[in-house]
């Protein structure tokens, strides 16, 4: 992992392989990005808070705050991220995932994780459209 001083870490975390392709268009997009982990979770998967915990931890050793991307409320990625982040202060969590959110997260990883989780929120309900 490449260096991470004065950035936000980021998990993305959805269901099956979409982290993976999010991830890998964005940086498709903006170039390889350091201290950026994917999770892909298999639907009613079970038993791996403690691995996620850890793998949480392993970013924070390289980040000061985490910020996790997760595809949907109350899915199985979002379950095992929330209980993360209700456990540690340094970590914050945004649901809906999807690439515009990506990539605004990544251009702005220089803001506090809670300027960053209020900005997400706001510019991701204003990516959708109807046309």
């Amino acid at each position: 992992m490449k260096g991470c001083v004065s950035m936000i870490g980021i998990i993305i975390a959805t269901h099956d392989h979409l982290a993976d392709s999010l991830l890998k268009t964005a940086e498709s997009i903006l170039g390889d990005q350091s201290c950026v982990e994917t999770l892909n979770i298999e639907p009613g998967a079970t038993g791996l808070q403690e691995n996620i915990e850890d793998y949480a931890k392993e970013l924070l050793t390289k980040v000061d705050e985490l910020v996790w991307l997760v595809d949907m409320f109350g899915g199985t990625p979002f379950r095992y991220a929330s209980f993360c982040v209700m456990n540690d202060s340094r970590q914050s969590l945004v649901t809906g995932v999807n690439l515009p959110m990506v990539l605004q997260a990544l251009v702005n990883r220089e803001l506090p994780a809670d300027e960053l989780t209020k900005q997400l929120e706001k510019e991701a309900k204003q990516t959708i459209r109807r046309m």
